[in-house]
């Protein structure tokens, strides 16, 4: 009887040293609902405790999926009670609107304890920060500039080598630019100006880079020897495209689901439509286009909107993926199109040699807005309504359509392209 006493609370004991007591935290700031923007600091102080040694703490910002949204940090304790008070920036400054957790977490060995504490985070309006100008002062130099308060050109480097695109990535305040025969594809830091990667040009007398545009974060450049690559924004490849193919990739336009690209195919004279799915790269089909494509703007995943030249008119269609079908709907008689930008859903502002129009896809009307002299490229500010318009050697403001120029800035040299940076 001793025996089975003396078995049994050793038994007890033994149970008793595995249930330990979870760890308590409280928090006691900020208070449940307090509401944020990024770039606020949030003062936190929060009591620790348990009966065993405590290693460290770790602080975490929480979206509602409970997925981190910032930068954590970690405190040690090594103490079996802690008071945490520490001032948490939120620096994250893409963050929606909505409800986040500031999240308290530790372990005693034998526990995991998470305390969670909702707040409100108020998203920071997107608003923008500066107009960059790209002037060609010679054939070995394209020059950077902005434009200041007073619509004056501020010189802010050069980039060696001739030009064929550029784009501005705001949420990293990059720019990536490409040459096509001398140039190189260049990456630089807007804060800075600083040069954060290149990739020499490769072809001697031949073009090595014939379009640059950016979609997913990333950089897209298509490649004179059919290549088309993705670069993110330290360099690295993102996207290649199935090889080898017997096309000249020329615009190129992506969305969720495909890269479009003008291929010419050189030997048989012809510019098709091809249709690469992304991200795998793999070619899905072609269609013989029969004109020269500029650009080309994506409307939904299977319907994208052309823009190009044929026989010496400007000419818009409507392409599907399903059908792999065009559909001719609009021509510009006499008028060479040089670029086009959508302004929304249905609206496009349109380059041409016969100066500025706009189109309307659901009435199918081009209306001309300016056709005082030609314009080579477009750039759209969205948050303010603004197109900016490049007409040579000087760089124009429209409150798009409306005819009413804005403002003018002058150039000594012939612009090449006008880009827009934002907040974020």
């Amino acid at each position: 009887m001793r025996i089975l006493i003396s078995i049994l609370l050793l038994f007890i004991t033994s149970c008793k040293k595995k249930d330990n007591p979870e760890p308590v935290i409280t928090i006691t700031s900020p208070i449940s609902g307090e509401v944020f923007m990024p770039g606020d600091t949030i003062h936190i102080e929060a009591d620790i405790s348990d009966n065993n040694v405590l290693s460290s703490v770790t602080l975490k910002l929480l979206n509602a999926g409970y997925s981190p949204e910032d930068h954590q940090e970690s405190f040690s304790i090594n103490a079996s009670s802690y008071h945490l008070s520490y001032d948490y920036v939120i620096e994250n400054k893409y963050l929606t609107s909505g409800t986040y957790y500031l999240t308290l977490s530790v372990n005693d060995g034998d526990n995991n304890k998470n305390e969670y504490r909702p707040i409100v985070i108020h998203e920071i309006p997107r608003s923008r920060k500066t107009i960059y100008v790209f002037i060609q002062s010679d054939s070995n130099n394209v020059k950077v500039n902005t434009v200041d308060s007073s619509n004056q050109l501020n010189h802010q480097f050069d980039v060696a080598g001739d030009y064929s695109g550029s784009e501005i990535n705001s949420r990293y305040n990059v720019l990536s630019m490409s040459g096509k025969y001398s140039g190189a594809i260049n990456q630089f830091s807007l804060l800075n100006n600083a040069n954060t990667f290149t990739f020499p040009a490769y072809n001697n007398t031949l073009p090595s880079y014939q379009y640059l545009t950016s979609a997913h974060e990333y950089t897209f450049v298509s490649f004179y020897d059919g290549r088309i690559r993705a670069y993110d924004f330290t360099g690295h490849i993102q996207f290649n495209s199935q090889q080898p193919v017997s096309y000249q990739p020329g615009t190129i336009c992506i969305n969720d689901k495909y890269v479009f690209a003008e291929g010419f195919y050189q030997s048989a004279g012809e510019n098709r439509l091809v249709v690469i799915f992304y991200p795998t790269g793999v070619a899905r089909q072609e269609i013989n286009a029969g004109f020269d494509i500029v650009s080309i703007i994506s409307r939904s995943d299977n319907d994208i909107i052309l823009f190009g030249n044929k026989n010496g008119d400007g000419k818009i269609y409507l392409y599907n993926v399903t059908s792999n079908g065009m559909n001719d709907f609009h021509s510009i008689f006499g008028k060479t199109i040089f670029s086009a930008i959508a302004i929304d859903s249905d609206r496009y502002a349109i380059a041409t040699s016969g100066g500025l129009y706009s189109y309307e896809v659901s009435s199918n009307n081009l209306i001309p807005v300016d056709v005082s002299d030609a314009i080579y490229s477009l750039a759209y500010d969205d948050i303010n309504g603004i197109l900016f318009v490049n007409a040579g050697r000087a760089v124009r403001q429209y409150n798009f359509p409306n005819s009413g120029i804005l403002n003018t800035v002058m150039s000594s040299d012939s612009v090449l392209d006008v880009k827009v940076l934002y907040s974020k």
